[in-house]
């Protein structure tokens, strides 16, 4: 059972890709791989606990108790929808909500006795290969959307990814153009989505190496050309959600790592900066286009809060959406409008909350938004914590520390996504990512820090 626990576990990293491609439809919810592959770690895990007599050993820390708290609140938020709400709010609410506890649920499965460290390792080393195969795709989509050649854009038979949006058929890939340059998306919805795993995969190869002098990836020379595409992509997505992740990631190495790494970071800020330079002359060249003078213009613009826009640009329009999500929340400061139902009000001018956190403030109210940032920065401090105590011990393995090492900063990338451009507190990407942050603390803590565990079985 073990086994078979861990090899489910670790497939839905790699089905999750798929999630464009639905195999059929549930209440307007695209079905895919990755729910099948998830349905039956859930499966596993009842299994377990059921006739294996297996427990779930929760670690009583602050992360698991603020995430339980959480959960309890998103429960009493449809309090509102039910006394307020008519029948297709009331609907939608049970539906968001229902989706919610489907996703969160996965953390759940961090908790089984069953699940091991090298799982995550495991996921890590596939992941790091899979994300470099998208990244290859992604230069060839460049000059395949230039020159007219096969495969320059996918189509998505997943209409659920577009939810009420009454779309009917197939979906094409998201990218704003300048002259015959198209943001790189490789195989995702749009141009964010693939910068976004373009920083996990950065923290993958550069987090460890900078901690360890050694990374997941033994041969210094393979990890330079995986890291050179992975940067190579960062600056071809054109995204600011891939610039603000990465000056994150960058900053909390300045903090939390040792001062002899500071040579280290400074050795792969040059070679990204010489990368992103040779990328630039070669887009200019080819395309006479300067990105690099693109990017300036962008965080120009957010400075003069969106008053020299250019073509394609989204700050404006997040920024109305933030307000409007005040706004909304506003009317309903405690419990909120109710999951799924902030497109439902007049004063939102658009489907969903650009963001998760300004989501989670609208339709779960103040409560619940405290608990949920709460929750990530504990994340955060307790996953530091944790690192520092453990990162020069010989008490696990090298590549347990590597583990370790990378789950700040993979929480942090998390705390930018969810903050400023991401609305995804209903996906899979988010607990997934948070997973690896869940596991680590309460596997490691209690050894640890002489942590209690609540020992839960059936």
């Amino acid at each position: 059972m073990e086994r078979i626990y861990n090899i489910s576990f670790a497939l839905t990293f790699f089905t999750q890709f798929l999630f464009g491609w639905a195999i059929f439809f549930f209440l307007n919810y695209g079905v895919t791989v990755l729910d099948f592959n998830v349905l039956f770690a859930y499966f596993l895990l009842i299994l377990s606990l059921v006739f294996q007599k297996k427990s779930l050993n929760v670690a009583i820390n602050y992360p698991n108790v603020l995430f339980f708290v959480f959960n309890f609140l998103v429960f009493l938020t449809t309090i509102n929808p039910i006394i307020n709400g008519n029948l297709g709010e009331i609907t939608q609410n049970l539906k968001s909500t229902s989706h919610y506890y489907y996703i969160v649920f996965f953390i759940i499965l961090t908790f089984s006795e069953l699940l091991k460290p090298k799982t995550f390792i495991y996921v890590i080393k596939g992941l790091i290969w899979l994300i470099f195969l998208f990244d290859l795709y992604g230069i060839y989509q460049l000059f395949a959307r230039a020159l007219g050649l096969p495969f320059g854009w996918l189509e998505y038979s997943n209409t659920g990814i577009m939810s009420r949006l009454e779309i009917i058929g197939t979906i094409q890939q998201t990218s704003v153009s300048f002259g015959s340059f198209y943001r790189v998306t490789s195989i995702f919805v749009e141009p964010s989505v693939h910068a976004s795993f373009n920083i996990i995969l950065f923290i993958f190869l550069v987090i460890p190496w900078i901690q360890q002098r050694s990374g997941f990836v033994k041969n210094n020379k393979i990890l330079l050309i995986l890291i050179s595409v992975c940067v190579i992509n960062l600056f071809l997505t054109y995204s600011l959600t891939g610039l603000a992740s990465l000056f994150a990631v960058l900053s909390l190495v300045v903090f939390i790592e040792y001062y002899k790494s500071y040579k280290v970071i400074f050795k792969v800020f040059i070679v990204g900066f010489v990368i992103i330079i040779l990328a630039n002359y070669l887009m200019i060249e080819l395309f006479g286009i300067d990105l690099l003078k693109l990017f300036l213009i962008r965080v120009e613009n957010i400075f003069s809060l969106g008053s020299d826009e250019m073509g394609g640009e989204s700050f404006t329009t997040r920024l109305e959406n933030t307000l409007s999500t005040i706004a909304v929340w506003s009317k309903h400061p405690i419990f909120g409008v109710g999951l799924g139902l902030l497109g439902y009000q007049k004063e939102f001018t658009a489907l969903f909350s650009d963001t998760t956190i300004f989501s989670v403030l609208a339709e779960t109210g103040i409560f619940s938004f405290i608990i949920f940032n709460a929750l990530l920065y504990s994340l955060l401090f307790s996953s530091i914590k944790l690192y520092k105590a453990l990162r020069n011990t010989t008490f696990v393995s090298s590549d347990e520390i590597k583990l370790i090492g990378i789950v700040p900063y993979l929480v942090m990338f998390e705390i930018v996504r969810c903050s400023f451009t991401a609305n995804i507190l209903i996906y899979f990407i988010l607990w997934m990512e948070l997973s690896f942050a869940f596991f680590v603390l309460n596997y490691y803590s209690p050894k640890i820090f002489k942590q209690k565990v609540l020992n839960i079985s059936i």
